[in-house]
Order: C-alpha cells, then structure tokens, then sequence
C-alpha cells in the first residue's frame, strides 16, 4: 500500500502539475466513477499549488467538486439505467464484488441520504454509494444535492489542508490515507455488528411461524 501511494502521488502530482484544473477535473471525475484514484493526493496537492501561487483557491475547489459531482452523475446513471447485471459485470475491473456492492446497498438502504453524504468522506464508499443510489432509483435531485454537500465540505477541506501545509503536503497525504482507513474499517465493523444485532433479536421466519402456530 505504501508503495502504491508513492507512485499514486508521484504520477498524480506531476500530471496536475502540466495540465492545471483540467488534471483536477479528470481525475476527480474518475475517482468518482468508481476508479482506484486517492482524491487525497488531488486535493491537497492542488492546495499546495495554491500556496505556490498556481492556482486560485476558488478555482481548485470549482475544479474538484466539478469533477466529484460529474463522476458521481455517471455512476448513478450506470446504476440507474443499466442495472444490477450491468454494474457485477463490470465493477470487478474497480474491486467491486457482488458480496461489497451486497454490503453497501444494505447500508444504503439503512441510511439513504445520509450514507451519501457520509460516503463521501472514506476512501473507499466516496466513490461505490453512487452505484445504489442509482439501483434504488434515488431521486436524482436528492442525489446531487447530498453529494455536492458531502464532496463539496471534503473538498474544501482538503484543498485548504494543502493550501496551510505547504510543502509538507506529502506527509499529510498519508496521514489522511491512514485516517480514511481506520474510518472505512470502523463502517465496515459498525455495519456488521448492526446486522448480527438485528439477526439475533429478529428471528428466522420459520421460526417465528412455529412459533405461532404453536401459540394457536
């Protein structure tokens, strides 16, 4: 893992570097349609470029959440319009299995708007929980909205992390890094004991109808 930063940060950084916002843009945009991009690395080193005078504040958190909202629109509309088949036949090019996207729409389903905002905060779910908003037919204005208060909060604050950190940007990438996954694991954990929980007070339902027909 700390290799792939290395590269991820390495290659990130010196293609925003030549392209500017377009960079920004793209790969935020990627990030959210459900591609392996950490928007750590993006976002604050696109603040450091704001404290070297190469970009505008505005103009990298315009670039990122332009890019975060475009990406989570595409893949909505995959889960949207192309389905259930559609997103297990392709998600396991971008790590999504059945058994993970089984998880994630459990969780969707438990918490709706909130998971969306929520999600966009973990590395990990940030790009994934467009996916079941689009299979349970979210209202799309819902969706957009919940998504431009998550990502656009998540954008501003790494941006201007960048921005107040300078050239210590890299070292705060992977403390960031460290924190989503210690989050995502906490989610993850949290989820499971929920469904055991309402697994062990909630009996089978044959169970139950024996239950009643012995009462009868």
């Amino acid at each position: 893992m700390a290799r792939f930063i290395e590269i991820a940060v390495q290659y990130i950084s010196s293609v925003i570097a030549h392209l500017g916002y377009p960079g920004v843009f793209v790969f935020m945009m990627l990030e959210a349609m459900c591609l392996p991009i950490p928007s750590e690395i993006v976002l604050v080193f696109a603040g450091f470029l704001v404290a070297q005078g190469r970009f505008t504040l505005w103009g990298a958190m315009v670039a990122g959440l332009a890019g975060a909202l475009t990406g989570a629109t595409i893949a909505y509309a995959v889960g949207r319009f192309g389905g259930r088949p559609l997103v297990e036949r392709w998600g396991k090019w971008v790590l999504l299995t059945p058994q993970r996207l089984d998880s994630v729409e459990r969780w969707f389903g438990r918490y709706g708007a909130a998971a969306v905002v929520i999600c966009r905060w973990i590395t990990g779910l940030r790009a994934v929980v467009s996916l079941p908003a689009g299979l349970t037919r979210m209202r799309y204005s819902k969706f957009l909205l919940c998504t431009a208060i998550g990502a656009g909060a998540w954008v501003v604050l790494a941006v201007l992390i960048g921005y107040f950190v300078g050239e210590e940007w890299r070292a705060i990438v992977k403390i960031l890094e460290r924190v989503n996954r210690a989050l995502l694991i906490i989610i993850v954990v949290a989820a499971i004991a929920a469904f055991v929980g309402l697994r062990v007070r909630r009996p089978p339902r044959k169970e139950k109808e024996h239950a009643d027909d012995r009462a009868r």
